[in-house]
């Protein structure tokens, strides 16, 4: 620490930071005559490094004394000291200011002193006084041949970002001070309309241009859209956005001319902050987008660094024709239909024909390549070959893309490949935290990883990034519900269902929401509706069917197998915790002979999928059949479509069920003990470290119950059920059937715990009866 310097005077005193004065008194840096405006809570993490300069601090005492009072994971100190080193400019390695030193923290390296001069903070104005009067645009005066036309404006910024940001707790909005836009969709103006899907292009691509500047938080493209043709005042824009600004555009084509003009728009006040319009030959957009995006940052006072720069550099083509074919390329392929994608390929190609340099066209032209599998069913492996050289060419020439570590990061998530697909998807937020697609992955890796707290993390920069999307809220959903954040997670699913409210995804999500807390008529209310909206989705009728099984409703649930067999039989058939309910179901009307012919009738022991071998095993375990079980899982164990990822599945493990715990007590019941005990130490392993990642389910608590029981630490394993109880299990027709809790079977407590769950249970099930109606009808 600095001697003679407390906390407290680190926080509201300046202090000389290499060559910058940092100044919490207004959150501003000052080099000079230069002033760069940070967010308060960047300025603390900025001051909290140099309250000990030289010195690692951890990420842990970063979140402590940054982030006081607010869960948040390590992205969002990645986040922050990433926009932190941009303003800084301490781009040099070695770093100049911070240094990242591995596994521990960060290290402030910059000289710390008190400055000899201290700067005068920037007071805001008055409440009601005007700041600047912005000016009408000037006449331009007339050129013999125009090529651009400048509007002069006189304009002085007021970064004035009065928008809420959803933070890790939805129902909590704080007031961001990052400048923020979105570009609506520029009109097309053009006799005919013809030229809408070029107006889509140039929209997006100025959208990412940007995106290009660290400082300015830009709204995601699905956002922005969704204000197309809606006549909606400015303001009000704003507020469902969460952005101080709005960029307008229009594009008119006479001919091979074009006359694109745009205005930005202070969306507190609804003043045009600036406007201009440019006459170009058509295709010869690139210097517009440049232009709009250096004149914005201007006008918002906001830097534009030498490593902006070179991420402009990497987004140019040399030619005008190449850039018209990529715009009308990426138009198309954001219909996201398998012809379009096709047309999409076709003109990158053609783009890079006519600028074989153009990175860019060359990043996206990869993607289409690996959408195929998507639209054309190719094996990603079998397209790489095409996407792999594409990439490493843009790589050569334009290290700082950030398109070209989403592309590439998606590429290698299809493939499982998740260490690389983390790398690329860190290293595309280092190069601009706009990244969506980076951050939307980067929540998904965590969310299926049961790291909650970090997917927390993640899916709340895309919903501020984001805001009318009501996937990323869901997420929030499903990561609060994994925390056992319950009315935290209310909040977040209903937003997911305003947004979306002809989703069934949604309502499915709001449905395991109130199942994980034991709510189970709002449970069965929400599952039906999501039926309402879909009834084609075996998924939503397998969750149906799995919460009237946990209710010990095993007639009903047996129906709800059968309802959704007859709704979609090929895809009930494949789908692996519905064919689980039928086959519980099976065992419940006639033991071990049901469930002999339900496996006849489905083939099921002739599949080749590892997770149905191991379930089928699982309803053996149930009826007492060791030697049958035993051989599944050895099928299941040796199937070269298992992974290890597959087999210590935390995803699987948060909803109670583990491979683990299968395929050790198939082990141990052959008498291979050694081997099994190797299975229930990974498992020990696997749950410790998601309790430290933040998970709170029932499911999780269950599986502690189970593994104690076989381990014969009885009362660790009451411990761990109660809590399970707590968090709203109530699986007791599971606990009776399964082999996991044999050795508590004796126990009163055990008991008596079983007749508590019942007897929730039979409570929750006279509440249904009336309601236990084919969905669809209206119930």
């Amino acid at each position: 620490m600095l001697p003679g310097l407390e906390l407290m005077t680190l926080v509201n005193d300046p202090l000389q930071i290499g060559e910058w004065i940092a100044d919490p008194r207004d959150d501003s840096l000052v080099r000079g005559a230069e002033r760069v405006k940070l967010e308060p809570r960047t300025m603390r993490l900025l001051m909290r490094l140099a309250q000990t300069p030289g010195e690692v601090v951890s990420q842990e005492e970063l979140l402590e004394s940054v982030w006081t009072g607010v869960i948040v994971g390590s992205a969002s100190v990645y986040q922050s000291m990433s926009q932190l080193r941009k303003v800084l400019g301490d781009t040099d390695d070695p770093p100049r200011y911070i240094e990242t030193v591995a596994r521990k923290g960060y290290r402030l390296v910059a000289a710390v002193s008190t400055p000899a001069k201290l700067p005068q903070p920037v007071r805001p104005p008055e409440a009601g006084q005007l700041v600047s009067q912005v000016p009408p645009p000037a006449a331009a005066p007339a050129r013999a041949r125009v090529k651009w036309r400048w509007v002069s404006v006189a304009a002085v910024a007021v970064l004035a970002v009065m928008a809420a940001v959803w933070r890790l707790s939805p129902h909590s909005p704080v007031t961001p001070m990052q400048a923020s836009i979105a570009v609506l969709p520029f009109v097309d103006l053009t006799d005919g309309r013809t030229q809408q899907l070029f107006c889509d292009g140039l929209t997006e691509e100025t959208s990412n241009w940007l995106a290009q500047i660290p400082s300015l938080r830009v709204v995601a493209r699905s956002s922005a859209f969704a204000y197309r043709g809606r006549s909606a005042d400015v303001r009000t824009i704003g507020k469902e956005l969460q952005t101080s600004h709005l960029l307008e555009g229009s594009l008119r084509r006479s001919g091979d001319r074009m006359r694109i003009t745009v205005q930005l728009i202070d969306t507190k006040t609804g003043f045009q902050m600036w406007s201009d319009f440019y006459d170009v030959k058509a295709g010869d957009v690139l210097r517009v987008q440049e232009d709009v995006a250096r004149q914005v940052a201007g006008n918002l006072e906001l830097r534009i660094s030498a490593e902006t720069d070179s991420r402009f550099d990497g987004r140019r083509s040399r030619t005008a024709q190449a850039q018209e074919l990529y715009l009308n390329a990426r138009a198309h392929a954001l219909k996201f239909d398998s012809a379009s994608n096709e047309l999409a390929i076709t003109l990158y190609r053609d783009a890079i024909r006519a600028d074989p340099a153009f990175a860019l066209a060359k990043v996206w032209l990869a993607h289409a390549i690996a959408n195929r599998r998507y639209f054309n069913n190719e094996r990603t492996e079998d397209l790489l070959p095409e996407i792999l050289p594409l990439l490493a060419e843009a790589e050569k020439t334009a290290p700082q893309l950030v398109d070209l570590y989403v592309v590439r990061g998606g590429v290698y998530t299809d493939l499982r490949r998740r260490e690389l697909a983390e790398r690329d998807l860190k290293r595309a937020l280092d190069i601009s935290p706009n990244t969506v697609a980076a951050a939307s992955k980067l929540g998904y890796f965590n969310l299926t990883g049961a790291k909650p707290r970090e997917a927390l993390s993640y899916y709340t920069m895309t919903a501020a990034l984001d805001p009318r999307d009501f996937g990323w809220p869901a997420y929030q959903c499903m990561a609060l519900t994994d925390m056992a954040m319950f009315d935290e997670a209310d909040k977040a699913c209903g937003l997911a269902r305003t947004l979306g409210p002809t989703s069934p995804w949604v309502y499915s999500v709001s449905s395991g929401l109130d199942a994980a807390r034991g709510h189970w008529v709002e449970a069965l209310r929400y599952s039906e509706q999501a039926l309402e909206r879909d009834q084609d989705i075996a998924e939503i009728q397998g969750e149906r069917a799995r919460w009237l099984r946990r209710l010990g409703l095993m007639k009903e649930a047996g129906e709800a197998f059968h309802e959704a067999v007859a709704a979609n039989p090929e895809t009930a058939r494949r789908n692996v915790p519905l064919l689980v309910v039928g086959a519980t179901s099976a065992i419940d009307s006639g033991g071990a002979q049901s469930l002999h012919a339900f496996i006849r009738e489905f083939a099921l022991e002739e599949s080749d999928d590892p997770a149905l071998l191991f379930e089928i095993a699982n309803a053996h375990l149930m009826v007492k059949e060791w030697t049958q079980a035993r051989a599944l899982v050895d099928r299941a164990l040796s199937s070269d479509k298992l992974t290890g990822e597959d087999l210590e599945s935390a995803w699987l493990a948060r909803t109670g069920r583990s491979y683990l715990l299968i395929s050790g007590v198939a082990l141990r019941a052959s008498g291979e003990a050694a081997a099994a005990g190797r299975r229930f130490d990974q498992l020990e392993k696997l749950l410790a470290r998601m309790v430290d990642d933040g998970v709170r389910t029932a499911g999780l608590f269950e599986l502690r119950a189970q593994l104690a029981a076989l381990q014969g630490r009885p009362d660790d394993a009451m411990t761990a059920l109660r809590r399970a109880a707590e968090l709203g299990w109530s699986s007791a027709w599971v606990a009776d059937h399964e082999p996991y809790f044999d050795s508590l079977r004796g126990r009163q407590d055990f008991q008596e715990l079983l007749a508590a769950a019942r007897a929730r249970n039979t409570s929750a099930a006279a509440q249904l009866r009336n309601q236990l109606v084919a969905p669809g009808t209206g119930a």
